[in-house]
């Protein structure tokens, strides 16, 4: 995982300036990645909470107090709509004048490996190969190795009596998962695993008919039950150009399939059964459905409904989500997979405000958040619910 250089913050400020006032930094929220600039000095992510991540780290120079030219850092913009804030700062000519402890927190160098801090009291960050990288998902920086695959022997619940539906589009079969008692549905049938179909293409590549990511461009994952990353118009199995324009329009004249009794509500339809790339006979989640699952399960969704594999949850209700993590689109050359083992992010059938957004619900350990608008052009997973 990559961080972009370490803003300092009002805690180094105390050690640098006697006289500086210092506050704290919440970033305990999910954050919306931020194309980088060559001014930035940085930003923080909150990873543990589920964020979205923040943009790789870029070259930033660190000028003097008194050229009045110090760069200001970038406050994340937290995904429910809460905001933090970091302490200004006096800064220096260059980090050599510092102490070694606050050089490195300017810059993760050769000399500074190893070296730890913790962010708040969410989790721990350390200086490796370069980077400043989340300590308890290093590993997943680089891509893994075959030994260092996930064991995938408990993804399911072996208490939850599962059906089964095979795909006749590719044959491939996957477990299915009744859930009842509902808040509006009385049962509804869900795949209990991520939608794998298609054929596999890198990462970024724009996704045609049949086509999908799979984490870090290797099959393993969407072949071992993490499924595949599809962008919106794809998982909508809509043209690519739909991830650029608004549906209904002139350049995407595709729609949703509403059905007849669909109320719509702040012009959103939140019961569509839109089939997408999704088989014959079931529909793309829609976001009444993600209600039903958050209800079930007290709002602790990655608790309840996560599943075992990698330490996400207990999976009680046997929906086994997994934390399958995502392709995110910067716009730029920094665009990666990320997060596997911390989040998961769900394509809804809705398009956000902005032709350039649709919205998703997003998963992790300390957050489930709904409606969340990010570009058309991530990879997300796909869960299938069958038509009633």
């Amino acid at each position: 995982m990559i961080f972009r250089k370490i803003v300092v913050t009002a805690a180094i400020a105390c050690l640098v300036l006697a006289f500086t006032a210092c506050g704290d930094d919440d970033s305990s929220s999910f954050v919306e990645p931020e194309k980088e600039t060559s001014s930035s000095i940085a930003e923080s992510s909150s990873e543990r909470s589920g964020g979205d991540p923040s943009s790789p780290s870029s070259s930033s120079s660190v000028s003097s107090s008194s050229t009045n030219s110090s760069s200001s850092a970038k406050s994340s913009s937290s995904m429910d709509a809460k905001s933090s804030s970091s302490s200004s700062l006096v800064l220096f000519e260059s980090s050599s004048s510092l102490p070694k402890e606050l050089q490195c927190l300017v810059e993760c160098t050769e000399a500074c490996e190893g070296e730890t801090y913790w962010h708040g009291s969410d989790y721990q960050m350390i200086c490796h190969g370069g980077q400043w990288l989340n300590l308890d998902s290093m590993e997943q920086a680089n891509a893994p190795s075959s030994s260092s695959y996930f064991d995938m022997t408990e993804q399911f619940n072996p208490d939850v009596k599962y059906g089964e539906f095979t795909d006749p589009r590719d044959g491939k079969k996957y477990r299915t998962v009744e859930l009842k008692n509902g808040v509006f549905m009385e049962s509804y049938t869900v795949f209990a695993e991520n939608l794998n179909y298609g054929k596999m293409i890198s990462g970024g590549s724009v996704q045609e008919d049949s086509t999908k990511y799979c984490y870090d461009d290797d099959p393993w994952y969407c072949e071992n039950g993490w499924g595949g990353l599809y962008t919106w118009s794809r998982a909508m199995n809509f043209p690519a150009v739909c991830d650029s324009f608004s549906v209904a329009s002139e350049k995407c004249p595709n729609k949703f399939n509403l059905e007849s009794d669909n109320e719509e509500f702040n012009g959103k339809y939140y019961f569509v059964q839109h089939q997408g790339i999704c088989p014959e006979g079931w529909h793309i989640m829609n976001e009444n459905e993600w209600v039903e699952i958050s209800e079930k399960s007290s709002r602790d969704v990655a608790l309840y409904m996560g599943s075992k594999v990698a330490g996400f949850g207990t999976n009680d209700y046997g929906l086994s989500i997994l934390p399958a993590g995502y392709w995110i689109d910067y716009g730029n050359e920094h665009n990666q997979f990320y997060e596997i083992k911390v989040q998961s992010n769900f394509w809804m059938p809705q398009q956000a405000d902005s032709d350039l957004k649709a919205y998703m619900t997003s998963v992790s350990r300390k957050n489930f958040s709904r409606n969340f608008p990010v570009s058309k052009k991530y990879g997300n997973s796909i869960r299938c619910v069958k038509n009633y």
